[in-house]
């Protein structure tokens, strides 16, 4: 599955948990036009791996959101239609899971890039879903 590259997954971190492309530029010693172009190269890969996990499965897409790395889906699992929501982890790829079951692993990626500030699932739901 899709891994971001090590320096462009570091930026696209830092954005995501809410630093400004300057501020990441400074703070690791690249400009800032190095750093809009990782940013876009990354919303790139993480819209087509996402979009190729609902092919792959013929899934609707429902939302995705690169910038905070996450998909909302709908469609067939295991007989019964779910919503599945797909989230970028640093350093692991995109993880999914259906349902409500969300696995707190995902709750603290999700506190960690300002998804939702308190690990609940109802909240984490509801904001992904909006």
């Amino acid at each position: 599955m899709l891994k971001l590259p090590e320096g462009m997954e570091r930026i696209w971190l830092l954005r995501a948990r809410g630093m400004r492309e300057v501020e990441i530029a400074e703070a690791l010693g690249i400009s800032r036009q190095a750093v809009n172009k990782a940013l876009k190269d990354a919303r790139v890969k993480l819209f087509e791996a996402f979009f190729s996990i609902a092919e792959t499965f013929s899934w609707e897409v429902v939302r995705v959101n690169a910038e905070k790395g996450f998909a909302v889906f709908s469609g067939e699992v295991l007989g019964k239609r779910v919503r599945v929501y797909a989230f970028y982890l640093s350093g692991k790829g995109i993880r999914a899971f259906f349902g409500d079951d969300v696995p707190d692993y995902i709750l603290q990626h999700a506190v960690e890039v300002g998804i939702i500030k308190k690990p609940e699932k109802e909240r984490l739901i509801r904001s992904i879903e909006s």
